[in-house]
């Protein structure tokens, strides 16, 4: 029987942001937006929406 489930929503058990920043360069490459790590510094933390918005 499962008695607890853990969510990592914020990075705490594994730090995702370096492939999120990769996958985000990757995908906005696609729509004609070149990103570099520099300017993925923007919007880092944000959701997905905003990061859309924003670029």
């Amino acid at each position: 029987m499962i008695k607890a489930v853990i969510f990592d929503m914020d990075g705490l058990l594994i730090d995702s942001e370096p492939l999120w920043q990769e996958a985000e360069m990757i995908i906005f490459q696609e729509v004609d937006i070149t990103l570099t790590p520099q300017l993925c510094l923007q919007t880092k933390g944000l959701r997905i929406d905003e990061v859309v918005d924003y670029w």
